[in-house]
C-alpha cells in the first residue's frame, strides 16, 4: 500500500516534452493531503474494526461461557428436583409405614386390652357368684343355728 510519505517524496524524471512541473506538484500536494486523510482515517478505522472483533470475540466467548453455565444451573435444577422428589416419596412412604406400624401396634393392644377386660368380667363374675354362695351358705347356717338354737331353748325348757 502506497503511503502518504510514498507520495510527498515521490520523484519524477524530468525531459523536456511534458507536463509543467508546477502543475504536477500542486496536483500531487492535493493528492498527498487528500490520501494522508484517507490513510489516518483508514487506520482509524482499522483500529476500531480491530476492537470491534475482539469485542466480538470476547462476548462470543462470554456467551459460550454464559450458555454452559445455563446448561449446568439447568442440569442441576433438575437433578435436585429429582432429589426432591426421591426424598419425598422416600419420606412419605416412611411416614405410611410408620403409620400402619402404629395401627397394628394399636389394634395388638386393643385386642389384648379386650382380652383383659373379658378376663376381668369373667372373674368379677365367678367371685359375684362365689360371694353369693357364700352368702346363701352363711344365711343357711345362720339359719340352721337359730333353728337349732330354738331346739336347744326348747329342749332345755321341757327339762
Amino acid at each position: 500500500m502506497i503511503t502518504p510519505n510514498d507520495i510527498a517524496t515521490k520523484d519524477f524524471k524530468k525531459v523536456a516534452v511534458g507536463y509543467s512541473p508546477e502543475e504536477v506538484d500542486t496536483f500531487l500536494d492535493d493528492i498527498y493531503e487528500d490520501y494522508e486523510k484517507l490513510y489516518k482515517e483508514s487506520l482509524r478505522e482499522r483500529t476500531k474494526v480491530e476492537t470491534v472483533a475482539e469485542d466480538t470475540d470476547r462476548l462470543k466467548h462470554l456467551e459460550k461461557s454464559i450458555e454452559r453455565t445455563l446448561s449446568f444451573a439447568e442440569s442441576a435444577a433438575e437433578e435436585t428436583k429429582a432429589a426432591a422428589k426421591a426424598e419425598a416419596e422416600a419420606i412419605i412412604k416412611e411416614a405410611k409405614q410408620q403409620a400402619q406400624d402404629i395401627l397394628s401396634t394399636a389394634r395388638t393392644k386393643s385386642y389384648e386390652l379386650e382380652q383383659e377386660i373379658t378376663a376381668l368380667e369373667n372373674r368379677y363374675e365367678l367371685m359375684k357368684t362365689r360371694i353369693k354362695l357364700l352368702l346363701y351358705a352363711e344365711i343357711e347356717l345362720l339359719d340352721k343355728g337359730e333353728i337349732l338354737a330354738e331346739k336347744e331353748a326348747n329342749a332345755q325348757e321341757t327339762k
